[in-house]
């Protein structure tokens, strides 16, 4: 797995002043993921958006809440936590390893 370039994915569309990488996501996912080395299943996963499945293979969980967030169009992190924890909790606790 690349988790590397996963969390660069991700931190580039959640945590960037300039709009434009989000807005080329949304607008063409399989576009703005060919500067990525990922793997078949990472790249589906972030293609489809599927918040459960990058938490399940390792994202990093707080990036991760970001982009679950940016995607659901909830501006308000604290009403938007809840349904976040009930997509990856049945994965368990993320590890915060370095």
């Amino acid at each position: 797995m690349t988790l590397y370039q996963v969390d660069k994915a991700i931190k580039l569309l959640t945590h960037n002043l300039d709009p434009v990488p989000f807005q080329r996501y949304q607008e063409d996912r399989a576009g703005f993921l060919d500067g990525f080395d990922l793997t078949d299943g990472e790249r589906n996963a972030l293609e489809q958006a599927d918040i459960a499945r990058l938490y399940a293979m390792g994202a990093q969980p707080f990036i991760l809440q970001a982009l679950a967030m940016r995607l659901s169009n909830e501006p308000d992190i604290m009403t938007y936590f809840p349904k976040y924890i009930n997509i990856v909790e049945p994965y368990g606790h993320p590890s915060y390893e370095t």
